[in-house]
Protein backbone atom coordinates (compact mmCIF):
# COMPACT_ATOMS: atom_id res chain seq x y z
CA UNK A 1 0.00 0.00 0.00
CA UNK A 2 1.67 3.12 1.24
CA UNK A 3 5.06 4.24 2.18
CA UNK A 4 7.68 6.51 1.07
CA UNK A 5 11.41 6.94 0.84
CA UNK A 6 13.21 5.77 3.68
CA UNK A 7 16.90 5.69 4.15
CA UNK A 8 19.18 3.54 6.55
CA UNK A 9 22.20 1.85 6.71
CA UNK A 10 23.50 -0.37 4.71
CA UNK A 11 27.34 -0.84 4.94
CA UNK A 12 29.26 1.83 5.87
CA UNK A 13 32.51 -0.33 5.96
CA UNK A 14 35.67 0.15 8.56
CA UNK A 15 34.41 4.24 7.66
CA UNK A 16 33.10 6.14 10.88
CA UNK A 17 30.27 8.52 10.82
CA UNK A 18 32.70 11.45 12.08
CA UNK A 19 34.74 10.82 9.53
CA UNK A 20 32.14 10.97 6.97
CA UNK A 21 30.80 14.03 8.29
CA UNK A 22 34.04 15.51 8.02
CA UNK A 23 35.09 14.09 4.65
CA UNK A 24 34.98 15.70 1.27
CA UNK A 25 32.49 14.14 -0.35
CA UNK A 26 30.03 15.22 2.74
CA UNK A 27 31.27 18.20 2.26
CA UNK A 28 29.75 18.49 -1.48
CA UNK A 29 26.64 16.35 -0.96
CA UNK A 30 25.82 19.31 1.68
CA UNK A 31 26.07 22.00 -1.15
CA UNK A 32 24.80 20.10 -3.45
CA UNK A 33 21.85 18.00 -2.00
CA UNK A 34 18.30 19.94 -3.07
CA UNK A 35 16.23 17.31 -0.97
CA UNK A 36 13.52 14.72 -1.83
CA UNK A 37 11.34 16.62 -4.46
CA UNK A 38 11.65 20.37 -4.88
CA UNK A 39 14.35 22.57 -4.33
CA UNK A 40 14.42 22.92 -0.32
CA UNK A 41 17.55 24.72 0.35
CA UNK A 42 17.04 28.35 1.36
CA UNK A 43 19.82 30.95 1.64
CA UNK A 44 20.88 30.72 5.39
CA UNK A 45 21.08 33.97 7.53
CA UNK A 46 23.67 34.55 10.43
CA UNK A 47 20.42 34.17 12.98
CA UNK A 48 19.08 30.59 11.70
CA UNK A 49 19.56 28.32 14.70
CA UNK A 50 21.62 25.13 13.78
CA UNK A 51 19.90 21.66 14.45
CA UNK A 52 21.71 20.18 17.96
CA UNK A 53 23.19 16.91 17.22
CA UNK A 54 20.70 15.04 19.54
CA UNK A 55 17.56 14.33 17.87
CA UNK A 56 13.95 13.19 19.69
CA UNK A 57 12.38 10.41 18.18
CA UNK A 58 9.17 9.53 17.60
CA UNK A 59 10.02 13.11 16.05
CA UNK A 60 6.06 12.53 15.48
CA UNK A 61 4.44 9.77 17.98
CA UNK A 62 1.54 7.92 17.06
CA UNK A 63 -0.16 7.22 13.78
CA UNK A 64 1.61 9.36 11.46
CA UNK A 65 2.64 7.23 8.57
CA UNK A 66 3.97 8.60 5.05
CA UNK A 67 5.63 11.89 6.75
CA UNK A 68 6.83 14.68 3.71
CA UNK A 69 8.86 17.47 5.41
CA UNK A 70 9.76 20.59 3.86
CA UNK A 71 11.91 24.27 4.68
CA UNK A 72 10.59 27.41 4.38
CA UNK A 73 13.26 30.04 5.53
CA UNK A 74 13.78 29.00 9.08
CA UNK A 75 10.42 26.81 9.56
CA UNK A 76 10.18 23.31 8.75
CA UNK A 77 7.05 21.55 7.53
CA UNK A 78 5.52 18.30 8.22
CA UNK A 79 2.57 16.44 7.05
CA UNK A 80 1.36 12.53 6.95
CA UNK A 81 -1.47 10.39 5.97
CA UNK A 82 -4.71 10.01 7.62
CA UNK A 83 -6.01 6.75 6.35
CA UNK A 84 -9.87 6.66 7.30
CA UNK A 85 -9.94 9.70 9.21
CA UNK A 86 -10.90 13.14 9.76
CA UNK A 87 -9.35 15.76 9.22
CA UNK A 88 -7.91 14.98 6.09
CA UNK A 89 -3.69 15.41 5.97
CA UNK A 90 -2.15 16.60 9.29
CA UNK A 91 0.74 19.97 8.58
CA UNK A 92 2.96 20.55 11.90
CA UNK A 93 5.41 22.93 12.02
CA UNK A 94 9.05 22.90 13.67
CA UNK A 95 11.91 25.22 14.05
CA UNK A 96 14.29 22.78 15.48
CA UNK A 97 13.44 19.47 13.78
CA UNK A 98 12.35 18.45 17.70
CA UNK A 99 9.43 20.12 18.65
CA UNK A 100 6.52 19.95 16.04
CA UNK A 101 2.89 21.25 16.53
CA UNK A 102 0.15 20.52 14.74
CA UNK A 103 -0.86 23.69 13.28
CA UNK A 104 -3.66 22.67 10.12
CA UNK A 105 -5.05 19.93 7.86
CA UNK A 106 -5.37 20.43 4.58
CA UNK A 107 -8.91 19.38 4.64
CA UNK A 108 -9.91 20.41 8.02
CA UNK A 109 -13.68 19.72 7.05
CA UNK A 110 -12.83 16.50 5.15
CA UNK A 111 -14.69 15.98 2.25
CA UNK A 112 -16.43 18.55 2.31
CA UNK A 113 -13.16 21.23 1.92
CA UNK A 114 -12.33 18.91 -1.71
CA UNK A 115 -13.12 20.18 -4.74
CA UNK A 116 -16.60 18.70 -5.91
CA UNK A 117 -16.42 16.61 -2.59
CA UNK A 118 -14.44 13.97 -4.32
CA UNK A 119 -12.77 11.75 -1.82
CA UNK A 120 -14.51 8.65 0.01
CA UNK A 121 -11.65 7.58 1.53
CA UNK A 122 -7.95 6.05 1.49
CA UNK A 123 -6.43 9.67 2.42
CA UNK A 124 -2.69 8.22 1.56
CA UNK A 125 0.80 9.71 1.28
CA UNK A 126 0.39 13.60 1.32
CA UNK A 127 3.23 15.27 0.21
CA UNK A 128 4.51 19.19 0.53
CA UNK A 129 6.41 21.05 -1.72
CA UNK A 130 7.34 24.42 -1.99
CA UNK A 131 7.18 26.75 -5.25
CA UNK A 132 9.22 29.79 -3.85
CA UNK A 133 8.53 31.38 -7.33
CA UNK A 134 5.03 31.50 -6.33
CA UNK A 135 5.43 31.28 -2.80
CA UNK A 136 2.71 28.35 -2.33
CA UNK A 137 2.99 25.25 -0.94
CA UNK A 138 1.36 22.68 -2.74
CA UNK A 139 0.36 19.34 -1.25
CA UNK A 140 0.15 15.84 -3.26
CA UNK A 141 -2.16 13.40 -1.68
CA UNK A 142 -4.25 10.13 -2.68
CA UNK A 143 -7.63 9.45 -2.18
CA UNK A 144 -10.16 6.92 -3.58
CA UNK A 145 -12.67 8.85 -6.26
CA UNK A 146 -16.48 8.15 -4.73
CA UNK A 147 -17.73 7.97 -8.42
CA UNK A 148 -15.46 5.19 -9.06
CA UNK A 149 -15.38 1.42 -8.12
CA UNK A 150 -12.38 -0.63 -7.27
CA UNK A 151 -8.48 0.39 -8.02
CA UNK A 152 -9.03 2.58 -10.56
CA UNK A 153 -10.77 5.33 -8.06
CA UNK A 154 -6.94 5.54 -6.47
CA UNK A 155 -6.57 8.88 -7.99
CA UNK A 156 -4.12 12.20 -6.72
CA UNK A 157 -4.97 15.11 -5.91
CA UNK A 158 -3.14 18.55 -5.46
CA UNK A 159 -4.31 21.09 -3.52
CA UNK A 160 -2.75 24.22 -2.74
CA UNK A 161 -2.17 27.70 0.05
CA UNK A 162 -0.34 30.50 0.08
CA UNK A 163 3.20 29.79 2.11
CA UNK A 164 2.50 32.63 4.64
CA UNK A 165 -1.07 31.73 5.26
CA UNK A 166 -0.56 28.02 5.96
CA UNK A 167 -1.39 27.93 9.70
CA UNK A 168 -4.74 30.21 9.16
CA UNK A 169 -6.17 29.66 5.34
CA UNK A 170 -7.35 26.33 3.66
CA UNK A 171 -6.01 24.63 0.81
CA UNK A 172 -7.40 25.25 -2.36
CA UNK A 173 -7.96 21.96 -4.11
CA UNK A 174 -7.25 21.12 -7.71
CA UNK A 175 -9.21 18.09 -7.32
CA UNK A 176 -7.52 14.69 -8.96
CA UNK A 177 -4.60 15.25 -11.55
CA UNK A 178 -2.89 11.86 -11.62
CA UNK A 179 -5.75 9.14 -12.63
CA UNK A 180 -4.87 5.47 -13.71
CA UNK A 181 -7.69 3.97 -15.56
CA UNK A 182 -6.57 0.60 -14.90
CA UNK A 183 -5.27 0.39 -11.34
CA UNK A 184 -5.34 3.53 -9.88
CA UNK A 185 -2.59 5.80 -9.19
CA UNK A 186 -0.77 6.71 -5.50
CA UNK A 187 2.14 7.90 -3.54
CA UNK A 188 2.69 10.75 -5.99
CA UNK A 189 5.63 13.05 -5.53
CA UNK A 190 7.34 16.45 -7.39
CA UNK A 191 10.82 16.93 -8.06
CA UNK A 192 11.69 20.41 -9.73
CA UNK A 193 14.79 20.09 -12.49
CA UNK A 194 16.42 21.64 -15.27
CA UNK A 195 13.48 24.25 -15.20
CA UNK A 196 10.86 21.63 -15.39
CA UNK A 197 8.57 20.44 -12.52
CA UNK A 198 7.93 16.54 -12.78
CA UNK A 199 5.17 14.83 -11.02
CA UNK A 200 6.10 10.65 -9.95
CA UNK A 201 3.45 8.21 -8.77
CA UNK A 202 2.59 4.95 -8.58
CA UNK A 203 0.35 2.59 -10.42
CA UNK A 204 -0.43 0.32 -7.72
CA UNK A 205 -0.38 -2.86 -9.81
CA UNK A 206 -0.52 -4.87 -6.71
CA UNK A 207 -3.78 -4.18 -6.13
CA UNK A 208 -5.43 -5.48 -9.48
CA UNK A 209 -2.53 -8.46 -10.55
CA UNK A 210 -0.50 -6.39 -12.77
CA UNK A 211 3.36 -4.75 -11.94
CA UNK A 212 3.41 -1.77 -10.03
CA UNK A 213 6.04 0.63 -11.38
CA UNK A 214 7.17 4.24 -10.63
CA UNK A 215 5.67 6.57 -13.55
CA UNK A 216 6.59 10.19 -14.34
CA UNK A 217 5.07 12.84 -16.43
CA UNK A 218 5.54 16.89 -16.48
CA UNK A 219 3.18 18.68 -14.99
CA UNK A 220 2.30 22.61 -15.46
CA UNK A 221 3.33 25.16 -13.03
CA UNK A 222 -0.83 25.30 -11.54
CA UNK A 223 -0.40 21.57 -10.75
CA UNK A 224 -4.20 21.45 -12.55
CA UNK A 225 -2.75 19.24 -16.06
CA UNK A 226 -0.16 16.54 -17.37
CA UNK A 227 2.02 17.74 -20.14
CA UNK A 228 3.27 15.24 -22.78
CA UNK A 229 3.82 11.45 -22.17
CA UNK A 230 4.13 9.70 -19.12
CA UNK A 231 7.36 7.76 -19.02
CA UNK A 232 8.03 4.17 -16.78
CA UNK A 233 11.33 4.59 -14.38
CA UNK A 234 11.34 1.57 -12.61
CA UNK A 235 9.60 -1.15 -10.87
CA UNK A 236 10.18 -4.18 -8.50
CA UNK A 237 13.28 -6.09 -10.72
CA UNK A 238 15.61 -7.95 -8.17
CA UNK A 239 14.65 -10.42 -5.64
CA UNK A 240 14.92 -8.50 -2.18
CA UNK A 241 11.71 -6.32 -3.63
CA UNK A 242 9.31 -8.80 -2.91
CA UNK A 243 6.06 -7.62 -4.38
CA UNK A 244 6.03 -4.04 -5.23
CA UNK A 245 7.71 -0.94 -5.50
CA UNK A 246 5.92 2.27 -3.95
CA UNK A 247 6.76 5.08 -2.27
CA UNK A 248 9.42 6.98 -4.09
CA UNK A 249 11.31 10.30 -3.34
CA UNK A 250 13.49 11.90 -6.07
CA UNK A 251 16.41 14.59 -5.10
CA UNK A 252 19.65 16.15 -6.78
CA UNK A 253 22.75 15.02 -5.54
CA UNK A 254 25.91 15.90 -7.94
CA UNK A 255 25.46 14.97 -11.35
CA UNK A 256 22.52 12.12 -10.22
CA UNK A 257 18.78 12.33 -9.43
CA UNK A 258 18.41 9.76 -6.79
CA UNK A 259 15.36 8.01 -5.62
CA UNK A 260 14.44 6.31 -2.63
CA UNK A 261 11.69 3.86 -2.65
CA UNK A 262 10.17 0.57 -0.85
CA UNK A 263 9.04 -2.93 -1.33
CA UNK A 264 7.08 -5.02 0.35
CA UNK A 265 4.17 -4.93 2.87
CA UNK A 266 3.81 -2.01 4.98
CA UNK A 267 1.24 -1.86 7.25
CA UNK A 268 0.68 -4.64 9.98
CA UNK A 269 1.94 -6.95 11.79
CA UNK A 270 3.39 -9.14 9.11
CA UNK A 271 5.09 -6.32 7.10
CA UNK A 272 8.07 -6.75 5.53
CA UNK A 273 8.91 -3.35 4.24
CA UNK A 274 12.30 -2.58 3.17
CA UNK A 275 13.67 0.30 1.59
CA UNK A 276 16.28 1.09 -1.68
CA UNK A 277 17.86 3.82 -3.63
CA UNK A 278 18.04 3.87 -7.23
CA UNK A 279 20.19 7.18 -9.50
CA UNK A 280 20.54 7.84 -13.00
CA UNK A 281 22.20 10.94 -14.44
CA UNK A 282 19.61 11.49 -17.45
CA UNK A 283 15.98 11.42 -16.24
CA UNK A 284 14.59 11.02 -19.64
CA UNK A 285 16.77 8.01 -20.01
CA UNK A 286 14.69 6.37 -18.02
CA UNK A 287 17.88 4.00 -17.10
CA UNK A 288 18.59 3.81 -13.24
CA UNK A 289 21.19 2.23 -11.47
CA UNK A 290 20.49 0.59 -8.11
CA UNK A 291 22.37 0.47 -5.40
CA UNK A 292 25.15 -2.75 -5.19
CA UNK A 293 24.28 -2.82 -1.30
CA UNK A 294 20.14 -2.35 -1.18
CA UNK A 295 18.16 -2.39 0.78
CA UNK A 296 19.50 0.44 2.49
CA UNK A 297 16.85 0.16 5.32
CA UNK A 298 15.14 -2.14 6.62
CA UNK A 299 13.55 -3.61 10.28
CA UNK A 300 16.43 -3.15 13.35
CA UNK A 301 15.94 -4.17 17.14
CA UNK A 302 14.12 -0.75 17.49
CA UNK A 303 11.86 -0.03 14.93
CA UNK A 304 10.10 -2.42 12.49
CA UNK A 305 9.76 -1.84 8.50
CA UNK A 306 11.28 1.86 8.31
CA UNK A 307 10.16 3.84 4.93
CA UNK A 308 8.12 6.22 2.86
CA UNK A 309 9.97 9.55 3.73
CA UNK A 310 11.64 12.48 2.44
CA UNK A 311 14.91 14.40 2.86
CA UNK A 312 15.29 17.55 3.94
CA UNK A 313 18.25 20.23 3.90
CA UNK A 314 18.67 22.07 7.29
CA UNK A 315 19.69 26.00 7.87
CA UNK A 316 22.59 24.73 8.62
CA UNK A 317 23.20 22.68 6.17
CA UNK A 318 22.89 19.56 7.37
CA UNK A 319 20.66 16.52 5.81
CA UNK A 320 17.62 15.14 7.40
CA UNK A 321 15.43 12.28 6.50
CA UNK A 322 12.02 12.17 8.32
CA UNK A 323 10.21 8.68 7.60
CA UNK A 324 8.05 5.80 9.12
CA UNK A 325 8.07 2.66 11.23
CA UNK A 326 6.54 0.88 14.03
CA UNK A 327 8.04 0.74 17.52
CA UNK A 328 8.92 -2.26 18.54
CA UNK A 329 7.61 -2.20 21.70
CA UNK A 330 4.44 -1.53 20.86
CA UNK A 331 3.54 -3.62 18.16
CA UNK A 332 1.37 -2.50 15.68
CA UNK A 333 -1.04 -0.94 17.88
CA UNK A 334 0.02 2.87 18.11
CA UNK A 335 0.82 2.74 14.51
CA UNK A 336 3.77 4.08 12.22
CA UNK A 337 5.69 7.01 14.34
CA UNK A 338 7.38 9.97 12.38
CA UNK A 339 11.20 9.01 12.82
CA UNK A 340 14.11 11.38 11.63
CA UNK A 341 17.41 10.53 11.30
CA UNK A 342 20.63 12.64 10.27
CA UNK A 343 21.72 11.35 6.43
CA UNK A 344 25.16 11.42 5.44
CA UNK A 345 27.04 10.22 2.48
CA UNK A 346 29.24 6.86 2.78
CA UNK A 347 32.66 6.35 1.35
CA UNK A 348 31.46 5.06 -2.39
CA UNK A 349 29.05 8.36 -2.40
CA UNK A 350 25.57 7.18 -1.80
CA UNK A 351 23.72 8.39 0.73
CA UNK A 352 22.85 6.45 3.82
CA UNK A 353 21.65 6.59 7.34
CA UNK A 354 23.22 5.35 10.69
CA UNK A 355 20.44 3.02 11.40
CA UNK A 356 20.92 3.65 15.18
CA UNK A 357 18.13 5.68 16.02
CA UNK A 358 16.41 4.97 19.73
CA UNK A 359 13.06 6.02 20.50
CA UNK A 360 13.82 8.27 23.41
CA UNK A 361 11.16 11.02 23.98
CA UNK A 362 9.56 10.72 26.86
CA UNK A 363 6.41 9.74 27.44
CA UNK A 364 5.34 12.28 29.56
CA UNK A 365 5.89 14.22 26.01
CA UNK A 366 3.04 12.39 25.20
CA UNK A 367 0.54 13.19 27.59
CA UNK A 368 -2.25 15.35 26.60
CA UNK A 369 -5.37 17.64 28.63
CA UNK A 370 -8.46 19.47 27.29
CA UNK A 371 -9.98 21.84 28.98
CA UNK A 372 -13.25 22.05 27.71
CA UNK A 373 -14.62 25.22 30.37
CA UNK A 374 -11.63 27.18 28.09
CA UNK A 375 -12.41 26.13 24.36
CA UNK A 376 -13.68 27.90 22.07
CA UNK A 377 -12.77 25.66 19.37
CA UNK A 378 -11.69 21.63 19.14
CA UNK A 379 -8.49 21.15 19.49
CA UNK A 380 -6.59 20.13 15.84
CA UNK A 381 -5.52 16.77 17.55
CA UNK A 382 -9.13 15.84 17.61
CA UNK A 383 -10.59 13.26 14.60
CA UNK A 384 -13.60 11.42 13.69
CA UNK A 385 -14.70 8.68 10.57
CA UNK A 386 -13.07 9.86 7.52
CA UNK A 387 -16.91 9.19 5.66
CA UNK A 388 -18.41 10.87 8.33
CA UNK A 389 -19.56 14.70 8.54
CA UNK A 390 -17.93 16.71 11.00
CA UNK A 391 -19.28 16.04 14.43
CA UNK A 392 -21.83 18.95 15.16
CA UNK A 393 -20.81 20.40 18.69
CA UNK A 394 -20.52 23.78 20.59
CA UNK A 395 -18.59 24.97 23.45
CA UNK A 396 -20.51 26.75 26.56
CA UNK A 397 -19.21 25.87 30.28
CA UNK A 398 -17.68 22.71 28.04
CA UNK A 399 -17.96 20.94 25.47
CA UNK A 400 -21.60 19.74 23.70
CA UNK A 401 -21.46 17.20 21.31
CA UNK A 402 -24.57 16.20 19.29
CA UNK A 403 -25.57 12.57 20.04
CA UNK A 404 -26.00 9.59 17.53
CA UNK A 405 -26.86 5.62 17.27
CA UNK A 406 -23.78 5.71 14.11
CA UNK A 407 -20.67 3.48 14.02
CA UNK A 408 -23.01 0.10 14.46
CA UNK A 409 -24.31 2.09 17.72
CA UNK A 410 -21.14 3.15 19.18
CA UNK A 411 -22.57 6.76 18.30
CA UNK A 412 -20.84 10.37 17.66
CA UNK A 413 -16.86 9.87 18.43
CA UNK A 414 -13.84 12.18 18.78
CA UNK A 415 -10.57 10.44 18.93
CA UNK A 416 -6.67 11.36 19.10
CA UNK A 417 -3.72 9.00 18.49
CA UNK A 418 -3.00 6.46 21.27
CA UNK A 419 1.23 6.73 21.35
CA UNK A 420 2.05 4.12 24.00
CA UNK A 421 0.48 0.91 25.04
CA UNK A 422 -0.53 1.75 28.73
CA UNK A 423 -2.18 4.80 29.72
CA UNK A 424 -5.27 6.11 31.32
CA UNK A 425 -8.07 7.81 29.21
CA UNK A 426 -10.27 10.25 31.53
CA UNK A 427 -12.91 12.75 31.50
CA UNK A 428 -15.08 14.73 33.57
CA UNK A 429 -18.68 14.08 32.29
CA UNK A 430 -21.76 16.60 32.96
CA UNK A 431 -24.66 13.65 33.28
CA UNK A 432 -27.55 14.14 31.51
CA UNK A 433 -30.43 11.91 29.76
CA UNK A 434 -27.44 11.07 27.21
CA UNK A 435 -24.80 8.43 27.44
CA UNK A 436 -21.52 9.98 26.93
CA UNK A 437 -18.10 8.76 27.60
CA UNK A 438 -14.67 7.62 27.07
CA UNK A 439 -13.73 5.01 24.24
CA UNK A 440 -11.03 3.29 23.31
CA UNK A 441 -11.74 3.15 19.01
CA UNK A 442 -9.92 1.10 16.27
CA UNK A 443 -12.33 -1.25 13.60
CA UNK A 444 -14.81 -3.58 13.71
CA UNK A 445 -13.45 -6.99 13.13
CA UNK A 446 -13.62 -8.17 9.51
CA UNK A 447 -14.83 -4.75 8.47
CA UNK A 448 -15.47 -3.63 4.66
CA UNK A 449 -13.51 -1.13 4.82
CA UNK A 450 -10.74 0.10 7.71
CA UNK A 451 -12.35 2.80 8.75
CA UNK A 452 -15.17 0.51 10.09
CA UNK A 453 -15.61 2.37 13.87
CA UNK A 454 -15.52 -0.01 16.73
CA UNK A 455 -14.88 0.68 20.32
CA UNK A 456 -15.14 -0.13 23.81
CA UNK A 457 -15.74 2.17 26.83
CA UNK A 458 -17.91 3.46 29.63
CA UNK A 459 -20.32 6.30 29.23
CA UNK A 460 -22.48 7.77 32.36
CA UNK A 461 -26.36 9.31 32.26
CA UNK A 462 -28.85 9.71 34.32
CA UNK A 463 -29.39 6.01 34.43
CA UNK A 464 -26.16 5.08 36.12
CA UNK A 465 -23.14 3.81 33.98
CA UNK A 466 -22.64 1.57 31.52
CA UNK A 467 -19.42 -0.43 30.29
CA UNK A 468 -19.85 -1.31 26.53
CA UNK A 469 -18.10 -2.61 23.47
CA UNK A 470 -19.29 -3.13 19.94
CA UNK A 471 -15.86 -4.33 18.01
CA UNK A 472 -17.60 -7.69 17.00
CA UNK A 473 -20.22 -5.07 15.17
CA UNK A 474 -22.64 -5.17 17.90
CA UNK A 475 -23.21 -2.92 20.68
CA UNK A 476 -23.05 -4.89 24.12
CA UNK A 477 -23.17 -3.83 27.40
CA UNK A 478 -20.43 -5.68 29.27
CA UNK A 479 -21.43 -4.14 32.34
CA UNK A 480 -24.10 -1.78 34.12
CA UNK A 481 -24.74 -0.13 36.97
CA UNK A 482 -28.08 1.48 37.97
CA UNK A 483 -26.09 4.76 40.56
CA UNK A 484 -27.91 8.13 41.29
CA UNK A 485 -24.71 10.22 39.91
CA UNK A 486 -22.98 13.35 41.01
CA UNK A 487 -23.85 16.13 38.28
CA UNK A 488 -20.42 15.77 37.13
CA UNK A 489 -18.67 12.19 37.14
CA UNK A 490 -15.01 11.24 36.19
CA UNK A 491 -14.26 8.32 34.10
CA UNK A 492 -10.89 6.69 33.70
CA UNK A 493 -10.09 3.51 31.39
CA UNK A 494 -6.99 2.13 32.56
CA UNK A 495 -5.01 0.43 29.70
CA UNK A 496 -2.41 -1.86 30.67
CA UNK A 497 -0.11 -4.70 29.96
CA UNK A 498 1.27 -3.52 26.78
CA UNK A 499 -2.59 -3.26 25.39
CA UNK A 500 -3.76 -6.49 26.51
CA UNK A 501 -6.08 -5.48 29.89
CA UNK A 502 -8.56 -2.64 30.21
CA UNK A 503 -10.19 -1.57 33.57
CA UNK A 504 -13.05 0.84 34.10
CA UNK A 505 -13.45 3.59 37.24
CA UNK A 506 -15.47 6.14 38.09
CA UNK A 507 -15.90 8.78 40.65
CA UNK A 508 -18.61 11.05 42.09
CA UNK A 509 -17.78 14.40 43.30
CA UNK A 510 -15.67 14.14 46.78
CA UNK A 511 -15.46 10.38 46.47
CA UNK A 512 -12.48 7.77 45.99
CA UNK A 513 -12.24 5.77 42.36
CA UNK A 514 -14.01 3.01 41.81
CA UNK A 515 -13.33 -0.01 39.69
CA UNK A 516 -16.38 -1.02 37.55
CA UNK A 517 -15.08 -3.73 35.65
CA UNK A 518 -12.13 -5.45 33.72
CA UNK A 519 -11.38 -7.26 30.58
CA UNK A 520 -8.67 -8.82 28.75
CA UNK A 521 -8.19 -7.09 25.49
CA UNK A 522 -7.00 -8.39 22.43
CA UNK A 523 -5.53 -5.43 20.68
CA UNK A 524 -3.86 -7.22 17.59
CA UNK A 525 -7.35 -8.63 16.38
CA UNK A 526 -9.05 -4.57 15.81
CA UNK A 527 -6.17 -2.32 14.32
CA UNK A 528 -6.36 -3.47 10.27
CA UNK A 529 -3.37 -1.87 8.13
CA UNK A 530 -1.64 -0.82 11.19
CA UNK A 531 -3.52 2.53 11.53
CA UNK A 532 -3.44 2.43 15.63
CA UNK A 533 -6.13 3.27 18.05
CA UNK A 534 -7.37 6.24 19.05
CA UNK A 535 -8.90 7.65 22.40
CA UNK A 536 -11.35 9.35 22.53
CA UNK A 537 -14.83 10.33 23.88
CA UNK A 538 -18.20 9.29 22.77
CA UNK A 539 -22.42 10.29 22.66
CA UNK A 540 -24.88 7.42 22.25
CA UNK A 541 -28.29 9.11 21.96
CA UNK A 542 -30.74 11.08 19.49
CA UNK A 543 -30.95 14.45 17.71
CA UNK A 544 -31.11 16.61 19.25
CA UNK A 545 -29.22 14.76 22.46
CA UNK A 546 -25.85 16.17 23.84
CA UNK A 547 -23.50 14.86 25.78
CA UNK A 548 -21.69 17.78 27.86
CA UNK A 549 -17.52 17.02 28.77
CA UNK A 550 -16.03 19.76 31.08
CA UNK A 551 -12.25 17.94 30.56
CA UNK A 552 -10.42 15.17 29.04
CA UNK A 553 -7.19 13.53 29.44
CA UNK A 554 -4.48 11.15 28.49
CA UNK A 555 -1.60 10.38 31.00
CA UNK A 556 1.16 7.84 29.32
CA UNK A 557 2.68 5.24 32.13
Amino acid sequence: MLTRCGLSPATLGSVSIDALRNSTVCLVASLTLLSCGINRTQTTSSDDVPIGSALVNPALPGDNPDPSIIRVGKVYYATSTTNEWAPYFTIYKSTDLKNWKLINHVFPNGFKDMKNQWGENNFWASELVYDAKQNRIYAYYTAHNRETKGNPGLQCGIAWVDADKIETDKFTDNGPVIIEDECGAIDAFELQHNGKIYAFWKNDGNGCGKESWIWKQEINESRTKLLGQKTKMFTNSQPWETGLVEGACFFTLGEYVYSLYSVGGCCDANCNYKTGIARTKDLASGVWEKYGNNPIMASNDKWNCPGHGTVVKSADDRLFMLYHAFNKDYDVFVGREGVIEELTIGADGWPVLHNATVPNRAKSDLNFTDDFEQDTKLNLVWQWPSKSERPQMSFENGLNLAASDQNHGLGTFLGQYIKTVNFNIEANVNVNETNAGICLGGAIFKSKWPGELGGIGITASNDGLAVFDNFEGTYTVLKDLKISLSKTVQLRMQIADNGKQIEFFYKNDGEKWVSLYRTPFNAAKYVPWGMGYRAGIVVKGNAPQKGSFKSFRIANY
